[in-house]
């Protein structure tokens, strides 16, 4: 289970509207394998209040979205109300813990993961990746933004990091190492397909 102190940080940062993180504008990245891959079902972890979900719906999806805080899920169902109902999904859960959320419809085309499961605890990023290979559909795509641990921060992942947690389901076809244009943090973008 994610810690109670990790969930109560992110929870006063909604209340108190200090969510950098939260642009309101879907990746170039994001964009472009929408463009690419011919419209199926997605899946956004750590969803925040919606953005990527809504791209994916105004771009022909069904998509669903995870996060751990109770208020961005609000938000994200209040941000996506003028759309059908039943194209898309928004549940309030812990991803560390995704073969216990009840309403998902797997399998997935592709699954989206901007800055969240770089977060998880160690000792269960190798069940993180395998309910992701799980919820996928053979041939489905994993799109990845982490950061990369510093000196003065500790969470992230790094490019050897993502081989060792996720290669034993999932194949790494491109990745893009950079900095973070919002904070300068070394970061890398990640694409990978789950094999047959």
């Amino acid at each position: 289970m994610m810690s109670e102190e990790r969930l109560e940080v992110f929870a006063q940062r909604y209340r108190d509207q200090d969510m950098p993180w939260d642009t309101g504008i879907t990746p170039p990245e994001i964009v472009a394998i929408a463009a690419e891959l011919p419209p199926g079902k997605a899946l956004d972890l750590g969803c925040g209040t919606g953005t990527n979900v809504r791209y994916m719906l105004e771009h022909g999806w069904e998509a669903d979205g995870v996060d751990f805080v109770q208020q961005a899920v609000d938000m994200a169902r209040a941000k996506l109300a003028d759309f059908p109902q039943e194209r898309f999904g928004f549940f309030c859960h812990d991803v560390t813990r995704l073969d216990e959320c009840d309403g998902l419809r797997a399998p997935y085309d592709l699954v989206i993961d901007i800055g969240c499961g770089h977060g998880v605890p160690t000792d269960k990023e190798a069940k993180y990746a395998a309910d992701i290979a799980g919820l996928l559909a053979v041939g489905g795509t994993y799109m990845l933004y982490a950061h990369q641990p510093t000196e003065e921060r500790a969470i992230g992942w790094r490019p050897d990091d993502v081989q060792r947690i996720f290669s034993k389901h999932l194949d790494i076809v491109w990745q893009a190492i950079s900095n973070d244009t919002t904070n300068g943090w070394p970061s890398g973008w990640y694409r990978m397909v789950k094999r047959a």
